[in-house]
């Protein structure tokens, strides 16, 4: 693909980045997962421990379709009036199908090898951190190098940092994993703060524009 083919796409993935609602409900969702591990925590031992492991799936999927929801609703009532809506293909039917059924499986793929690992014993590490910094710095690089957005990038050394550290800090994988999150949750909402603070100056409603 060309440069001129490559520059539009660019733009257009960035533009849903422009506003720091991303961050935002990344952010959201880490700190709903910091206080779904925080609870693990408390409930090790409990027999009820065992039903909270296998909600993982329902806390991955239920809160990002809400995060989802609530983004799209401020980007059409606070981005989209001032610097413009950009359609983004949407997909129906067999492939909407597919995506879901990916979405489903691997969070509980995910669940499943959360509830695993953190009942393994691993010598000097503790390997949920370690696992999650690695993954969430991945997606976050990939994002990263899509978009072309430096503060994706930072974001994603933060995450593999604070994974790496928690990793060999000897915490435990549910405390270890419930301060994880909330790190990255507190990095996520300060860079979608700051970015639509910015966004927001420079782009003014286009009643008070004209």
């Amino acid at each position: 693909m060309t440069d001129e083919l490559k520059q539009p796409q660019r733009r257009a993935l960035q533009y849903w980045y422009v506003d720091g609602t991303y961050e935002l409900g990344f952010g959201l969702l880490c700190l709903i997962l910091a206080i779904y591990f925080r609870l693990e925590k408390l409930l090790e031992g409990s027999w009820f421990l065992a039903l909270v492991d296998g909600s993982l799936v329902l806390v991955f999927i239920g809160g990002g379709a809400l995060i989802n929801w609530l983004t799209r609703k401020w980007k059409e009532r606070v981005t989209y009036p001032r610097t413009g809506y950009v359609a983004y293909r949407s997909e129906t039917g067999l492939r909407r199908k597919i995506r879901l059924a990916l979405g489903l499986t691997t969070g509980g793929l995910i669940g499943a090898t959360v509830a695993v690992l953190a009942t393994l014993p691993f010598r000097d590490v503790d390997i949920m951190p370690l696992v999650s910094g690695l993954l969430m710095g991945m997606v976050l690089a990939f994002l990263a190098w899509r978009t072309s957005l430096p503060r994706l990038y930072l974001l994603a050394a933060f995450s593999t940092g604070t994974g790496l550290a928690l990793a060999f800090a000897q915490l435990g994988n549910y405390t270890s994993l419930s301060i994880y999150y909330l790190a990255l949750s507190l990095g996520l909402i300060a860079s979608g703060l700051v970015t639509m603070i910015l966004y927001l100056r420079e782009s003014p409603p286009a009643e008070r524009e004209a």
